[in-house]
C-alpha cells in the first residue's frame, strides 16, 4: 500500500497564515473604495453607485493585482499594479513565517487556502472565476518559495541532489537578488526620471483639480503602478523598450509619441537617447555573480549555477513581464506595456552575461590562469627594464658568479655550467667594464704578468 501523506501538527497555523494573507490586501482595497465613494458621494453621475457596487470595484481593482480586468463603458483595463502583487507576496511570506509554518508541508497547505480564499472571495463579490485565479496560484507559490528562504532542504531531497545541491542553491540564490536589484535600479530610474520632469508631472496633476480625498486616491495609485514603471524602465534599459498605446515606442535609442491620458506620472516618460545604459546590466549581473555566491569547484559547478539563474531569471521577468503589460482604455490605450518574452529574453542575456563572467573567473582553475598570465605579464614588462635601467658605471647590479680558481686549488680547472661567463649589461658595455669571468688557475698566472693598459 501507498503511503499516505504525513500532515504537519502545524497545518492549522497554516491555514490561517493563507487567509490572512489574502484578505489583507483585499480589504485595503475595499477601505480606499469606501473612502472615495463617502468622499464622492454627492458628486453629480454617482447617484447609482451603491455599497455593493463599491466593493464589487473594488473587489475586481484587487483581482488586478493577479492578471484580473475591469470592464468600463467604452474599453477593458488589465493593466495590473505590480505594487499590489508584490504586496500580497510579501504578505504571505510574513504569515507563513509568523506564524512558524515555514515547512515544505505547511507552506504546501497555506498556498492551497491562499489561492482558495482568493477564489471565494471573487466569486462572492460577484467578479467570478477568471485568470486572476491562476493569477492567484502563482503568487502563492512565490510567497511559498520566498517563506521557504533561508531554511534546509529536507532530506531526501538533499540526497537526490547530491553535489548538484550546492550550485543549484547558488543559482537560486543568484537569480533572486537579480530579480530584486533589477526592480530596484528600474524603481530609482523612475524617481529621477519623476525628479527631472517634475514641472510637467504637477502641471499635469493640478490640470485635474481633484479634491483632497481624490488627490490621496490618485498618489496612492500611481504608487501601486511604481514596480509596473519600473518593470518599463528595465525593458527601455535593455533596449526593446515599451509603449504607451498604439503607435508610440520609448526606447533607449529614441522615442516615439503620440497623445497621452492625463496621468501625471507619464509625463515623466523618457525621450532621450542613451544607448549605452544596458551596460548597466551586465555590471549588475557581474555584482550578483561576486556577491555572496559560494566558489564553484569546477566547470560542471559554473554550468549548473549559471544553468539554474538564467533560467529562473528570464521566468521571473516573463512574469513581471506578462503583469505589466495591458490594456488602460479603448481603442490606442488597449496596447500598453511591454513584450513580454522579447523584453524577458533581452534583460536575462545581458545579466546572465555579467555573471556568467564574473562566476567564472572565481573558480579555482580560472584564478590560477589569471595569476600565471598576470605573473607573466609583470615578468615581460617590468623585469627587462630593471636590468636596462641600472646607471652607468653600477657594474654591481650584474651579478658575479665566483671563479672557480679560488674554490678549486688545482692548477687548472675545467668550468663547468656553473661557471659559464655571464652576458655583460647594457651599462658595462657602454663604460666598457665586463662583467668577472671564471678564469682557470693558470690563466690567472699568465695574466698576473701581463700588464695592463693605461686608462684614458
Amino acid at each position: 500500500m501507498r503511503a499516505s501523506l504525513p500532515i504537519p501538527e502545524n497545518w492549522p497555523r497554516a491555514v490561517l497564515a493563507g487567509v490572512e494573507a489574502a484578505l489583507t490586501p483585499w480589504l485595503l482595497t475595499v477601505a480606499g473604495a469606501f473612502v472615495t465613494y463617502v468622499a464622492t458621494a454627492s458628486a453629480p453621475g454617482t447617484g447609482n453607485v451603491t455599497w455593493g457596487s463599491a466593493v464589487t470595484t473594488a473587489t475586481r481593482a484587487w483581482t488586478l493585482a493577479f492578471g484580473g480586468s475591469i470592464a468600463v463603458s467604452e474599453g477593458v483595463i488589465s493593466l495590473a499594479p505590480l505594487g499590489l502583487t508584490l504586496l500580497a507576496v510579501v504578505l504571505l511570506a510574513g504569515a507563513v513565517r509568523r506564524r512558524d509554518a515555514a515547512q515544505p508541508a505547511a507552506v504546501g497547505i497555506a498556498a492551497v487556502t491562499y489561492t482558495t480564499t482568493v477564489a471565494v472571495i471573487a466569486v462572492l463579490s460577484g467578479v467570478g472565476s477568471g485568470r486572476h485565479v491562476l493569477g492567484g496560484v502563482a503568487v502563492a507559490l512565490v510567497g511559498g518559495l520566498a517563506a521557504l528562504r533561508g531554511t534546509a532542504l529536507p532530506a531526501p531531497v538533499l540526497r537526490r541532489l547530491g553535489d548538484a545541491a550546492d550550485p543549484i542553491r547558488a543559482g537560486l540564490a543568484g537569480a533572486g537578488r537579480a530579480l530584486a536589484l533589477s526592480m530596484l535600479v528600474g524603481t530609482g530610474l523612475v524617481a529621477v526620471s519623476v525628479a527631472v520632469s517634475w514641472d510637467q508631472v504637477r502641471e499635469i496633476h493640478d490640470s485635474l483639480r481633484p479634491d483632497a480625498a481624490s488627490a490621496v486616491v490618485l498618489v496612492l495609485a500611481q504608487l501601486l503602478y511604481l514596480p509596473t514603471l519600473a518593470m518599463w524602465a528595465l525593458a527601455w534599459l535593455a533596449g526593446p523598450g515599451f509603449t504607451v498605446g498604439v503607435g508610440t515606442s520609448y526606447t533607449s535609442l529614441g522615442a516615439t509619441t503620440e497623445v497621452l491620458p492625463a496621468i501625471p506620472v507619464l509625463g515623466a516618460l523618457p525621450l532621450a537617447r542613451a544607448p549605452w545604459a544596458l551596460v548597466t546590466l551586465v555590471l549588475l549581473g557581474a555584482v550578483v555573480g561576486t556577491w555572496r555566491i559560494r566558489r564553484s569547484r569546477g566547470w560542471r559547478d559554473v554550468a549548473l549555477t549559471v544553468g539554474v539563474f538564467g533560467a529562473v531569471v528570464m521566468l521571473g521577468f516573463l512574469v513581471l513581464g506578462w503583469l505589466a503589460s495591458g490594456s488602460i482604455g479603448p481603442e490606442r490605450m488597449s496596447a500598453v506595456g511591454v513584450e513580454a518574452p522579447v523584453v524577458a529574453g533581452a534583460l536575462t542575456g545581458l545579466l546572465l552575461a555579467g555573471f556568467a563572467v564574473a562566476t567564472t573567473v572565481r573558480t579555482p582553475r580560472a584564478r590560477a590562469g589569471l595569476v600565471a598570465a598576470v605573473s607573466a605579464v609583470r615578468a615581460g614588462l617590468v623585469g627587462e627594464p630593471e636590468a636596462e635601467s641600472a646607471p652607468q658605471g653600477d657594474v654591481a647590479a650584474t651579478p658575479a658568479t665566483a671563479p672557480t680558481g679560488v674554490t678549486a686549488p688545482t692548477g687548472a680547472t675545467i668550468p663547468t655550467a656553473a661557471t659559464v661567463p655571464t652576458a655583460p649589461s647594457f651599462a658595462s658595455a657602454l663604460t666598457g667594464a665586463t662583467a668577472p669571468t671564471a678564469p682557470s688557475a693558470a690563466s690567472a698566472a699568465v695574466s698576473s704578468d701581463r700588464p695592463t693598459r693605461p686608462e684614458r
